[in-house]
């Protein structure tokens, strides 16, 4: 029974996870400055529409990796936070049963070794952009 609570969890998540790029993207489409392209993605002056890097202007490829990071690490922040309040309803109804707390024990390593996986990932990315800038800059 559980599996399947785990599997419709993470489901729904990656599902709102998901469309939430196209909720941003709306919303950065109805706002209410309509003279400028940045905000519509069409000029008015002469009604053509045109793509909108959605990473900003002059983006590059390590700028699209750190913004995929970034994603993964709140998306995954929110599956480690469901993941802590599962594994609490695990002790909780566990009542003393040996086996069950064992499974919640479990449960409780691999949702905090996956929550320093992210933090590791995060902490690795920065590490390796500081190191970046600083050998560009010296040379």
């Amino acid at each position: 029974m559980r599996p399947k609570l785990l599997y419709w969890t993470l489901l729904l998540v990656v599902i709102f996870g998901s469309a939430l790029p196209a909720f941003v993207a709306t919303a950065a489409t109805t706002g209410t400055d309509t003279s400028t392209t940045k905000t519509t993605g069409i000029d008015t002056t002469t009604g053509s529409g045109k793509l909108i890097n959605p990473l900003g202007e002059g983006a590059t490829p390590p700028g699209l990796l750190k913004a995929i990071l970034e994603f993964v690490v709140r998306i995954g922040a929110v599956v480690v936070v469901l993941m802590l309040v599962y594994v609490g309803f695990l002790f909780v109804t566990a009542q003393g049963n040996e086996t069950k707390i064992t499974a919640a024990k479990s449960g409780l390593l691999w949702t905090v070794v996956g929550a320093l996986i992210l933090l590791g990932a995060q902490a690795i990315a920065l590490a390796i952009e500081a190191t970046v800038k600083a050998l560009s800059t010296s040379t």
